[in-house]
């Protein structure tokens, strides 16, 4: 991508968001959101303060996304201690980072983890320092405050909060064959895009189908076609509108199109992980039936993992998974009239 596009694309005014996750579980979403921006010639850090299932895969995707991608994991050095954490390491890795966004070094900073720092007797992250943090940093960064729990205070001047849920779970946690992501807050198709990002890192090639998403150039179709293990394609007409059968017809034989291209991929066997984003929608406006996906998902090959996304995810098609995540908006910023952002929102 050239110089002057990179420079066009820098956030006007960078927001800071905070995602809320289960103990012991992750949210992939700032992966993808750095995916999403590496398309428009964003650059991410991702300072992460926990461990996860798909760390494997993050020396890939650097790889992948270079230069546009840096992850810190030098707070998870060996010789750890009970909280998970070298305490020095720890809070070197949070001034590194503060650092970076307050000079504007990157265009999105994310501090994985960081929350559940502030929460440590053990660690001395402060909430001073991340209500500091939220103050100074360059006015263009964007920032990503993640953890199980954190105080009002920065809830409170937080512009976006999404609180993730797991509603239900069969052993295999993350590894599931069939995982639906659902609910009303943002970081739902980012969360599948990061989990693809991380397994092609991880040498498992990774498709996503977009069944709702017209197909333009947004961020994640632009950064992928520069990932060998990863491949994107937007098969819809764009957002839904009414439940009137004459506006939405041209949106359903999209998506019926899509649906076949879908089933096609899925047992084509030539993936280890497809996504299906945004095909709970066309199941809720009736363009595809819960049955069919029911069947899709019974007959599945063993070897490949399937996540379903999108609002309104119908409730059998739930029971069928082995994962199932809501996605609750908290906090969202068009409360305060922030409009969709290129590299952020698309």
């Amino acid at each position: 991508m050239k110089t002057e596009e990179m420079k066009s694309t820098r956030l006007k005014t960078g927001l800071t968001q905070v995602y809320i996750n289960p103990p012991g579980k992750t949210n992939f979403a700032p992966y993808g959101l750095a995916l999403r921006a590496s398309g428009y010639g964003l650059r991410s850090l991702i300072t992460r303060f926990r461990a996860h299932e798909l760390a494997d895969g993050e020396a890939g995707a650097m790889g992948f996304l270079a230069p546009n991608l840096d992850i810190d994991a030098s707070a998870l050095k060996s010789g750890l201690n009970d909280s998970g954490m070298v305490k020095s390491a720890a809070e070197a890795a949070f001034q590194n980072a503060a650092k970076a966004a307050i000079a504007g070094a990157y265009d999105i900073v994310v501090l994985d983890g960081v929350l559940d720092l502030v929460m440590q007797d053990s660690i001395s992250v402060s909430v001073s320092e991340i209500l500091m943090l939220m103050r100074e940093k360059a006015m263009h960064v964007e920032l990503l405050l993640t953890g199980s729990d954190t105080a009002d205070e920065i809830l409170e001047k937080a512009h976006l909060i999404t609180e993730m849920k797991v509603h239900r779970e069969t052993p295999g946690g993350h590894g599931s064959r069939v995982e639906v992501v659902t609910g009303s807050g943002k970081g739902k198709t980012t969360y599948c895009l990061g989990k693809a990002l991380l397994m092609s890192g991880m040498g498992v090639p990774s498709f996503m189908l977009q069944l709702i998403k017209s197909p333009r150039l947004y961020g994640e179709v632009m950064a992928s076609q520069n990932l060998p293990g990863m491949q994107i394609q937007s098969m819809g007409k764009g957002l839904v509108g009414k439940r009137d059968p004459e506006v939405n017809t041209d949106h359903k034989k999209a998506a019926r199109e899509a649906w076949r291209n879908a089933k096609e991929v899925v047992m084509s066997r030539r993936y280890g992980l497809v996504v299906l984003d945004e095909i709970n929608i066309a199941v809720n406006y009736g363009f595809i039936g819960p049955e069919e996906v029911l069947g899709l998902i019974a007959g599945i090959p063993n070897e490949l993992r399937l996540m379903l996304s999108g609002r309104y995810a119908h409730s059998e098609i739930v029971d069928a998974a082995t994962l199932a995540v809501e996605m609750k908006m908290i906090k969202h910023p068009y409360e305060i009239g922030v409009k969709a952002r290129k590299g952020i929102e698309y």
